[in-house]
């Protein structure tokens, strides 16, 4: 096993349990760079052993750690019980009979995997392998995964970071072919999914909770779905009784599994499908005065990295200052980032400036984040990257 040695003053925060090892914390890696010698050790520069870890010698995450300690098992023995671990506590959360098959089965450093992303829906696992190593080893992960869980199907899905990892964004799948499309349930609501081609893994499971939040105040309203995808909020909103959704998206097949998913759960008629970009169909709605009961505006990510970071809060507060203008007296809106270079508390100010903008206040009812089947490690809150707020808006 190789050793990669740190350079002095660089070990703290992988001693506090973060994973991650920087391109430029590295002083040494004793051996030649062999791709297929990528489990190595970490040391600090003193030459005490940290842990072990896939070593991405492209990268600027040039280690991600897997095991900490100085003894450790061997890597197919660690790997396996990361996955046994967290299959197990999906399990725990969604137990048989909850009404819920779509979730987040795998997420990446929260569950001890970094870099590895598996999406359960109903029989169907979507896996984005998002580093060199990953991609190695992606033939005996899908084999651990569809044992542990008993799902009859895996896809692979770029993860995004394949030119940076030095490897070609390849299709991968293991098991039987998937069904096309998938329909898995969350709270006992049917949503279609796309594993092969749609957005991300085909659906998002982060916002499940904060779509059971909307819905709960949605009953009876008039709903502005932004930013809307496959229908996830508005649809629940519309199980929930709400009067009317409009569900505002760029992307026409998104918005035609969301009219799909309504009519599977026979609420066709209260939904209003608007193929738009977001920010012009605001700014229709401002010249012909409308206001809704509820506003729901979850835009993509616009921080993709910190040095986009001073850009995308200029989109934030212009695209939320325009949904909290029409929000009518006393609604509620639910507004949300999920970019990783976005913390809570810039949100707010962004949200703030928003609300200075278009002259409206409103207070917080709840602090929103992604569900529990998105673990965050406390050493590394990188992992945190879905934040948002429901807010009362005042007149």
């Amino acid at each position: 096993m190789r050793t990669v040695t740190l350079r002095p003053g660089r070990s703290k925060p992988l001693w506090h349990g973060h994973p991650w090892v920087f391109a430029d914390a590295v002083a040494t890696v004793d051996g030649p760079d062999d791709p297929d010698d990528d489990w190595v050790r970490v040391a600090d520069a003193n030459g005490k052993v940290i842990g072990r870890g896939w070593h991405s010698p492209h990268s600027a995450i040039r280690v991600r750690l897997v095991d900490l300690g100085p003894d450790g098992a061997p890597e197919d023995a660690v790997v396996a019980r990361r996955v046994e671990a967290a299959v197990a506590l999906r399990r725990r959360l969604f137990p048989d009979g909850s009404g819920t098959d779509a979730y987040r089965l795998v997420h990446g450093e929260g569950d001890g995997l970094p870099g590895l992303v598996v999406d359960r829906y109903g029989p169907v696992l979507v896996a984005q392998f998002a580093t060199r190593p990953l991609v190695r080893r992606r033939e005996a992960l899908a084999r651990a995964l569809l044992a542990a869980t008993g799902a009859t199907s895996l896809v692979g899905r770029a993860g995004g970071k394949e030119e940076e990892e030095g490897v070609e964004a390849t299709a991968f799948a293991a098991g039987a072919p998937p069904p096309q499309p998938v329909v898995v349930a969350e709270d006992g609501v049917a949503f279609e999914v796309d594993v092969v081609s749609g957005q991300k893994t085909g659906h998002y499971a982060d916002q499940r909770e904060n779509r059971r939040l909307v819905a709960e105040v949605a009953a009876g309203s008039r709903v502005l779905d932004l930013f809307s995808g496959t229908g996830g909020f508005a649809l629940r909103a519309l199980r929930a009784g709400a009067r009317a959704v409009e569900a505002v998206d760029a992307s026409a097949a998104a918005l035609a599994a969301g009219a799909r998913n309504a009519a599977r759960n026979g609420v066709a008629a209260g939904l209003a499908s608007v193929e738009a970009d977001v920010g012009e169909r605001l700014d229709a709605h401002a010249r012909a005065k409308t206001t809704f009961d509820v506003v729901v505006c979850d835009p993509p990510r616009f921080a993709p990295t910190k040095a986009s970071l001073e850009r995308a809060l200029r989109a934030y507060q212009a695209v939320h200052g325009k949904a909290l203008a029409r929000v009518a007296p006393g609604g509620f809106a639910a507004l949300f980032s999920c970019s990783g270079a976005v913390d809570n508390e810039t949100l707010a100010e962004t949200i703030r400036a928003a609300l200075r903008d278009v002259n409206r206040r409103a207070t917080v009812l709840r602090v929103l984040a992604a569900g529990p089947d998105h673990p965050v490690a406390l050493a590394a809150p990188e992992g945190r990257y879905l934040k948002g707020f429901l807010l009362r808006v005042d007149a």
